[in-house]
């Protein structure tokens, strides 16, 4: 089975979508468009499930194409607000009230930031609900995915606020991610695990790269005298390569728009 992204021109050359149970990292650069390539996804999938008239425009149709029925995402120290803001102003309303449909949202801000500098007033407006919970960062974090991922498309936002957490040690981080693609694939989710490039030791970067089903690239082309472009790759996609290899695509340059959201406008081929 295949869960599309509903990025239209990607899905067009991975034969629908990606596979389900996928474990994928999206790595960018500040502003590069990993997450509103999960916005996107996530708000797309939404409307496509609530309005069959808009779903022909939004997918590719198949007997392998299945919709997750919602979207979780885990916030490691946003709050849900600022994740809605965000949405909201990333996208028009229809997409904005697509993407908050459905949608599952568990923050581990108070477990992420326990025993830090932070007040904790700045964290929740019960303090006592700091105190309240003393779990082990990781392990709720997995305890949250195991109990809601299955059929879902899953956020985690953030894969790098995790790796730089003093609260946890950075093999069991990756030992958990190894887990996690194996338990994903009887989930029937697709789970999207946003990471900032440049931050970890590329020994790090690559640990992680190498735990998981497939990793996105997004990043910045040009100066800062000329004009910038947003610019995306796959480093690896297990199931999805060969489609890539038989198009020669190298890359995709993308935009952001509020009526589309994150969107492919063109795909570079090797010579």
């Amino acid at each position: 089975m295949r869960i599309p992204t509903s990025v239209a021109a990607f899905d067009v050359i991975v034969n629908g979508g990606i596979p389900s149970g996928s474990v994928v990292i999206l790595a960018g650069e500040p502003g590069a468009g990993n997450l509103e390539f999960s916005f996107t996804s996530a708000a797309k999938l939404s409307l496509a499930r609530e309005n069959e008239s808009f779903r022909k425009f939004l997918i590719m149709e198949g007997e392998d194409i299945c919709l997750p029925k919602g979207t979780l995402y885990i916030s490691i120290s946003k709050t849900r607000e600022e994740i809605l803001r965000a949405v909201d102003l990333t996208f028009n309303e229809d997409l904005s009230s697509a993407f908050r449909n459905n949608l599952i949202f568990r923050d581990l801000s108070s477990e992420y930031f326990r025993n830090s500098i932070v007040p904790r007033k700045w964290i929740s407006s019960e303090p006592r609900d700091i105190l309240r919970k003393k779990g082990n960062l990781l392990e709720e974090f997995v305890n949250l995915i195991d109990e809601n991922a299955h059929e879902r498309i899953v956020i985690v936002d953030s894969l790098t606020d995790l790796a730089i957490s003093p609260r946890i040690e950075f093999g069991e981080l990756v030992d958990v991610i190894k887990g996690l693609r194996r338990a994903a694939k009887k989930w029937n989710s697709v789970i999207y695990l946003l990471l900032t490039t440049g931050i970890l030791e590329k020994r790090e970067e690559n640990l992680l790269f190498d735990s998981v089903d497939g990793v996105l690239i997004f990043e910045w082309q040009g100066s800062r005298y000329s004009k910038r472009f947003r610019y995306m790759y796959v480093l690896k996609f297990v199931g999805l390569m060969s489609s890539l290899e038989e198009e020669r695509i190298a890359r995709f340059n993308t935009t952001l728009d509020k009526a589309n959201g994150f969107v492919v406008v063109n795909t570079e081929k090797i010579r």
